[in-house]
C-alpha cells in the first residue's frame, strides 16, 4: 500500500469506527519492530477504537494479556464487543484518563503503547506524571512505544503546535527512567521505542 493509499485508508477507518491511526503505516513493519510475542502483556494507552489492541491480543495469544485504556465509554464498549466477536478473551477494556494514575498493577506490563494520542494531552505532560506511571506499571526492562504524528507531513492530523518532535519527546521521557533504543520513520508517523532502565 502506498503512502497516499494508507492516508486514505486511515480516513475511511476514522469515518467507520472512530479515530485511529492504524492504517497510516505498514502494520507488518510496526509489529516486527515492536517484537510482541506469545505470552506478552501490552497496555494500549488511549486505545480509541482499539485497532492496535485487537491485533496485539491476537499476537500475544491466550497466554498473554492486553489492556485497552481510553476515556470514551462508547469506544470501549464497541471494542469489548469486537474482541468478544473475535474470541479474544485476553483483551480487557478499562476506562481511564491518561492525566490520572493508570488503573494497572505495578510491574504488570511488558510493553506500553501510546499510538498518536500524546497531542491530545501535550500541555499536561510536563512533570512526568504519565511517563512515571508507565514506568511504574512496566516490568523490569519493559518497553514504551510511542507512535507520533510526524512534523514532516501536515496534510491531516493535529495542528503543528500540538505535535511532538522526537527530541522533545526524549526530553519528556528520559528523565523518568527510560532510554531510547530505536527511532523509525513510519511515513505519516514516527515510532520511538524506549527501554525502562
Amino acid at each position: 500500500m502506498s503512502h497516499d493509499q494508507r492516508g486514505h485508508a486511515a480516513s475511511a477507518n476514522r469515518q467507520r469506527r472512530g479515530p485511529s491511526s492504524y492504517a497510516m503505516q505498514d502494520a507488518q513493519r510496526l509489529w516486527r519492530i515492536l517484537a510482541l510475542g506469545p505470552g506478552h502483556a501490552l497496555a494500549d494507552l488511549g486505545c480509541g477504537p482499539g485497532d492496535y489492541a485487537l491485533e496485539a491480543a491476537r499476537r500475544v495469544g491466550p497466554g498473554g494479556r492486553v489492556w485497552a485504556l481510553d476515556r470514551d465509554p462508547r469506544l470501549l464498549a464497541s471494542l469489548a464487543n469486537e474482541a468478544k466477536a473475535r474470541g479474544l478473551e485476553n483483551l480487557t477494556t478499562l476506562a481511564a484518563d491518561l492525566r490520572e494514575p493508570l488503573p494497572l498493577q505495578d510491574l504488570s506490563v511488558d510493553l506500553c503503547l501510546l499510538a498518536t494520542v500524546l497531542h491530545v494531552i501535550k500541555f499536561t505532560l510536563a512533570g512526568g506524571g504519565l511517563f512515571g506511571e508507565i514506568k511504574r506499571v512496566l516490568r523490569p526492562r519493559g518497553r514504551l512505544a510511542v507512535l507520533n504524528c510526524s512534523l514532516a507531513d501536515l496534510s491531516f492530523g493535529p495542528p503543528e503546535h500540538l505535535r511532538i518532535a522526537p527530541p522533545e519527546l526524549d526530553r519528556l521521557v528520559s528523565p523518568q527512567g527510560f532510554r531510547r533504543e530505536h527511532l523509525e520513520d513510519m511515513g505519516f508517523n514516527y515510532l520511538a521505542l524506549y527501554r525502562k532502565t
